[in-house]
Formats: structure tokens, C-alpha cells, sequence
């Protein structure tokens, strides 16, 4: 099966909210799963992507350190967390929440178990980005988002402006109103409007 690129899921649809179910099986469709899910992360730039934002409800997550093409792309089954004691107050976005940031605080260091899409376990040890990555991929797995997360006070819409230096600025929001946007981005995607 040839990979495809496919849609995220935007913040609201009931699956988000699911906890998603171990993987059992070794098969061609994890191997799929998880080359689509490797083809929509590099096409929407992002650092992780849970199977969860693409319709599956399912442990598994892909993600990397940095955006880069050379990044190494870690794939995952079944993760097990173990987190360290520091903790980093850090901005955050997903590509379930589209262009809404936050500050969220996790911490510094994770140290995750899985399993390869072969079914061979694995230990990843991080730090900084991609411990982060690791964190928000897991917590999708769980039903959770960053919002839930999220500093009192600190969320904003990324809006571009040319007059900025980084090509766009910081707008506050509320989650209602952050919500309110998805639904309507939801209704559009279905051609309800």
C-alpha cells in the first residue's frame, strides 16, 4: 500500500477525548498506519503526531526533536513513560489545535518504553524538544490535549503579520473561543458552510 498524507483531526471530534487501545498486532496495517502517519508529519511540519489525530484509535506515535528533513523520526507502540523531576515551562501548539499556542509546563527529561511497528521493544531517553514531543504525543494516547494543560492566562492565537520580525504575532484567546474557531473550521472541512 502506497503512503498517503492523511487529515488531521481538529480539536472537538469526540475521538481526541478517547484513550486509545494497545496494538496486538505486528501487521502490514500498523506499517501503513505508521507511514502515513511519518508522510502527514513531514507535510504539516509538525514534531509528533499521534495515531489518534488521523482517525485511529490506537497507541501509536511518531515524532522528532526538530522539523528538519535529517531529524530522525522515532515510531512508537504502546509507550510507557517515566518522567524526570525538572520541569520547563515551555509555549506549545498542536496540529489538532491549528495555529493555537500555550505555555505549558512538563518535564525536562522522559525516559519511554515501547515497541517498534515490528514488535521489538525499545527505550528512548530524552530531553528538551523532543522529551516534550514524547510527552504530548502520549498524553493524545490518553485523551488529553495541551489545553488541559495549559497556564492559566497564556493562550494565543499565532496570526501572520509582515510588521513582525518572526512574521507574525501573539493574539490572546480563551479556550471557549478557541473551541468556537475549531467548530467552524470543523463545519467548513465538512462543506457545512
Amino acid at each position: 500500500m502506497a503512503m498517503a498524507c492523511r487529515d488531521v483531526v481538529i480539536c472537538g471530534e469526540p475521538l481526541l477525548r478517547k484513550k486509545a487501545r494497545p496494538v496486538r498486532e505486528f501487521d502490514q496495517t500498523v506499517q501503513d498506519l505508521f507511514d502515513d502517519m511519518v508522510e502527514t508529519l513531514i507535510a504539516e511540519v509538525g514534531l509528533g503526531l499521534a495515531a489518534p489525530q488521523i482517525g485511529e484509535s490506537l497507541q501509536a506515535l511518531v515524532v522528532r526533536a526538530d522539523a528538519e528533513p535529517e531529524e530522525p523520526i522515532y515510531k512508537l507502540l504502546n509507550p510507557r513513560l517515566e518522567f524526570g523531576k525538572e520541569l520547563v515551562e515551555i509555549r506549545e501548539g498542536c496540529l489538532s489545535l491549528p495555529t493555537l499556542r500555550g505555555d505549558v509546563v512538563r518535564p525536562a527529561e522522559v525516559r519511554v518504553q515501547g515497541l517498534t511497528p515490528e514488535g521489538e521493544r525499545i527505550t528512548v531517553e530524552a530531553t528538551d524538544m523532543l522529551a516534550r514531543a514524547l510527552q504530548h504525543e502520549y498524553d493524545h494516547l490518553r485523551g488529553v490535549l495541551f489545553t488541559d494543560r495549559v497556564e492559566p492566562g497564556s493562550l494565543v492565537w499565532m496570526v501572520p503579520d509582515e510588521d513582525e520580525e518572526d512574521g507574525f504575532r501573539y493574539d490572546r484567546t480563551t479556550m471557549r473561543e478557541a473551541q468556537e474557531a475549531f467548530d467552524r473550521l470543523r463545519q467548513r472541512r465538512r462543506g457545512g458552510d
